[in-house]
């Protein structure tokens, strides 16, 4: 029966889906292979012996998984139809919920069932040529004594605990719920470098505005603002399952875990007030764009205006010489040279009072 309905899964046959978890059927799975290379990773630490022992066989994992002396940890890549049916069949989760592990796009959540809890958080991979940020989903099923993990990515952080574990067997000595916050302190930290490469794009737009702004400029911003908005979406909403994940016994099994989860939740948390960081001030950067444009504008303006007062005078000269009537000065020799030089010397004298009012 469904524990948790605080994000409750809209479909009824879930009630009746999770069955206490029997001897799987392994003799119908046959081990998959994709060009000879194994579909699955996984690895089974047997507490008795303290061994570590490394499986992708089906039948050796659905084997692993029924004893409860042993912790399995089973990663699944892109899992053919085959290893669809595995979980389905071999696992025993329910359809939809398999199907929700295996969708682009998919929402944030955590579901606590009778023999295991089920949660998908979005893990950055890195930058996608043109953008800072990509995103995707990471799935996983916690049991009592093993962990399915399930993603359509490579994942650094996947492949970098797959290394700790062959170095340090004793990882999975301590269960699963200590695993998965391995796991978990992987993925969030896999946003760090992607906030770096954030407020590097900041400090060098900022420049830009400040040495000379154009339209390209604030495109950026746009661009980068919308980034920006989808880590910060993406943090929040991890940081809602890893509450919902507090609240669960399941999950941490001790108070030494629990520990270990409220350190994510800090993690997370300090994640997010960078992001709210960089938000306000990627509208701090809007904002500079718009003043600096509109300083430009203005002194744009200035000149103009300080142009066209010092050829005011020039306009009465020449329009009070362009009358159509004689003037005393048309006999005199020296009129035309004289109307010149005081044209001359009016730029000239309305040049410095402007000078000298500081407006030029």
């Amino acid at each position: 029966m469904e524990k948790d309905t605080s994000m409750s899964f809209p479909v009824k046959v879930l009630e009746k889906s999770e069955k206490r978890l029997s001897a799987p059927k392994i003799d119908n799975i046959t081990n998959t292979k994709r060009g000879g290379n194994t579909m699955m990773k996984g690895f089974t630490y047997d507490n008795q012996t303290q061994q570590l022992k490394e499986i992708t066989d089906p039948k050796q994992i659905l084997s692993a998984i029924s004893d409860k002396e042993k912790t399995t940890w089973v990663d699944l890549t892109k899992p053919s139809h085959e290893e669809v049916k595995l979980l389905e069949e071999g696992f025993h989760f329910h359809p939809i919920i398999v199907a929700s592990s295996l969708k682009e796009g998919e929402r944030s959540k955590f579901y606590d069932y009778d023999n295991y809890s089920f949660l998908v958080m979005e893990a950055a991979i890195g930058s996608g040529k043109g953008s800072a940020v990509k995103l995707s989903e990471f799935s996983a099923f916690l049991s009592e004594n093993y962990l399915v993990t399930v993603h359509l990515s490579d994942l650094n952080f996947v492949e970098d605990t797959a290394k700790t574990i062959k170095d340090q067997p004793d990882l999975l000595k301590k269960g699963v719920g200590f695993l998965l916050y391995n796991l978990l302190d992987g993925l969030i930290a896999e946003y760090f470098p992607i906030l770096d490469k954030i407020d590097n794009k900041l400090k060098t737009i900022e420049e830009r505005i400040f040495q000379r702004p154009d339209k390209q400029v604030l495109n950026e911003i746009f661009k980068l603002r919308q980034e920006i908005n989808r880590v910060r979406k993406s943090v929040s909403n991890n940081l809602d399952v890893l509450s919902l994940m507090l609240r669960h016994d399941s999950i941490h099994s001790s108070e030494e875990n629990r520990m270990y989860f409220m350190d994510l939740y800090d993690h997370l948390m300090h994640l997010l007030d960078i992001t709210d960081m960089y938000h306000d001030m990627v509208f701090t950067s809007m904002d500079a764009y718009l003043s600096s444009v509109s300083n430009n504008m203005n002194n744009v303006m200035k000149v103009l205006t300080a142009i066209t007062t010092i050829m005011m005078p020039l306009t009465v000269i020449t329009g009070l010489y362009g009358m159509n009537f004689d003037m005393p000065e048309y006999q005199w020799q020296y009129g035309y040279l004289w109307a010149i030089m005081l044209m001359v010397v009016s730029v000239i004298a309305m040049a410095l009072f402007l000078r000298s009012r500081k407006w030029l």
